[in-house]
């Protein structure tokens, strides 16, 4: 969990830190910085694509945790931890670019939403 928590953390600052900032947004622009900085794109992709996946896992096991404790059942309070760690890390990428957090924040949810059901097979 803690490996998730690092790779998420990351992997955000440097999705934030790599996407280009256009003030006021412009599609033309945003576009045209992408397309002449190739590399910087890629690098940004491929660390929003990890940053999302670790962030998911982090978010699903939360609800899981807080499902669990609804339901009163036993569980792993240093992994529960963990995992409500996650809000941190959102915390500390909001300070750097609200917006690109937003959009970060919202891929991890759902995405960490969706793989709910298959989490709750594989622990059954």
């Amino acid at each position: 969990m803690w490996l998730f928590l690092i790779i998420g953390l990351i992997c955000g600052y440097f999705m934030i830190a790599w996407t280009p900032t256009v003030e006021p947004f412009e599609l033309e622009l945003l576009l045209t910085d992408m397309i002449f900085d190739p590399m910087k794109t890629f690098f940004a992709l491929v660390s929003f694509l990890i940053g999302f996946i670790a962030n998911a896992v982090l978010i699903r096991t939360a609800i899981w945790h807080t499902l669990r404790a609804w339901r009163k059942e036993t569980m792993n309070r240093k992994e529960c931890f963990l995992s409500y760690s996650v809000l941190l890390t959102f915390m500390i990428l909001a300070a750097v670019d609200v917006k690109k957090t937003v959009i970060f924040f919202l891929f991890s949810f759902v995405y960490g939403m969706m793989s709910m059901s298959v989490y709750k097979e594989r622990e059954n």
